[in-house]
This record gives structure tokens, C-alpha cells and sequence, in this order.
């Protein structure tokens, strides 16, 4: 038995597909409903849990329980629509995954998650210090924390949700708030 394999049985459960008994065997089933998931999603379809097929699983999985509307904009139980837009109005938005990324990791804590700082255009990101290469520039980032909840053993939780999610994370333990970003654009720097 695979903790492992457990693992991508409860996520293909979660996503539609028939792994068989949620038991950690690798078993035909199992093999069966990867190679469906993966030519269902474009993938190589070989039956191995590659770093492609992981991600797939994992942003398939934080899709499921989230709605679209007509215009295929995400709707999200806990979120405005333009919380994680840039702050000037231009429009810029981050990724839909880490908008589920976001809804996910508020779910898991249960506290009301504070996005300080989403997507920012150039102006933006250099009136906020940003770095040059900053994914907050191309909305693969966000900045959050729970009000009233912060502390170190809180940021290392965040982390460590993050990382299973296959999200990178930036603690700022001085600051109180945690960055979010897509993986692996930058490796996580923990």
C-alpha cells in the first residue's frame, strides 16, 4: 500500500474517475483511470503519475467544487471579483487556479483570508516594491493572510498547504503574510 497512490485515488474519486477501492493498490482500475484522466486532459497517456499528470490531478480537483458563470469567470463562495484584480483598475486579473488556490486554502483554515496584494501592472508593482521578474506582473501571484491569526506556527501551516497543493510559498514572518504563486515559475522558497 502507497500513501501516495491513496492519494491520486481520492483525487480521481474527487474529479469523476473510477480508480476502484480507495485503498493505496495500483491496481487495473487505478492504471485504467489514470490513462483515462490523461487522454481525457491531453496528456501523455501512459499510466504514470508524472509531474504533468500531479498537476493536472491537482488543478482539476480544486476546479470541481467551484462554479463558472456564462463569460467562464470563476464564482467564489468567499471572494469578490475583483479582489485579486490590480488595485489601479486596469483590469489585470491573476489565474484561475490560484483563485481556487485562494477559495481552497480559506476552506481548509476556515478563517476569512485577507488578499493584501493580487495581480499588478508595472506602475503598480513598482510603487509596491515589487522585484523586476515579480509574478504578481503576469497574475500568477497573490499576497494573503488571516487577520488575527498570524503567527509563525499559522505561516508554516499556509506553507506546508501550499506546497501539497503544488503551489509555491514565500513566508514573510516579519510582515505577517504569506506569497502565493504558481509552481514552479519560481522554486518554492520556503
Amino acid at each position: 500500500m502507497s500513501a501516495y497512490i491513496k492519494l491520486i485515488q481520492e483525487h480521481l474519486t474527487a474529479v469523476g474517475y473510477d480508480p476502484g477501492p480507495v485503498d493505496g493498490v495500483n491496481g487495473e482500475k487505478t492504471d485504467a483511470a489514470i490513462r483515462k484522466f490523461q487522454k481525457e486532459n491531453g496528456l501523455v497517456v501512459d499510466g504514470l503519475v508524472g509531474e504533468k499528470t500531479h498537476d493536472a490531478l491537482l488543478i482539476a480537483k480544486a476546479m470541481v467544487n467551484l462554479k463558472l458563470e456564462q463569460d467562464g469567470k470563476l464564482v467564489l463562495k468567499n471572494f469578490a471579483k475583483d479582489e485579486f484584480t490590480c488595485i489601479c483598475g486596469c483590469g489585470l486579473d491573476i489565474c484561475d487556479r490560484l483563485k481556487a488556490f485562494a477559495q481552497e486554502l480559506r476552506d481548509f483554515f476556515g478563517w476569512p483570508l485577507t488578499i493584501s496584494s493580487g495581480a499588478r501592472c508595472p506602475p503598480v508593482n513598482l510603487e509596491e516594491g515589487g522585484v523586476p521578474n515579480s509574478c504578481h506582473l503576469t497574475g500568477e501571484a497573490f499576497d494573503a493572510y488571516f487577520t488575527g491569526h498570524m503567527n509563525d506556527h499559522t505561516m508554516a501551516q499556509m506553507a506546508d498547504f501550499a506546497v501539497s497543493q503544488g503551489i509555491g510559498v514565500i513566508r514573510y514572518p516579519n510582515l505577517l503574510f504569506c506569497h502565493f504563486q504558481i509552481f514552479p515559475r519560481n522554486d518554492f522558497i520556503y
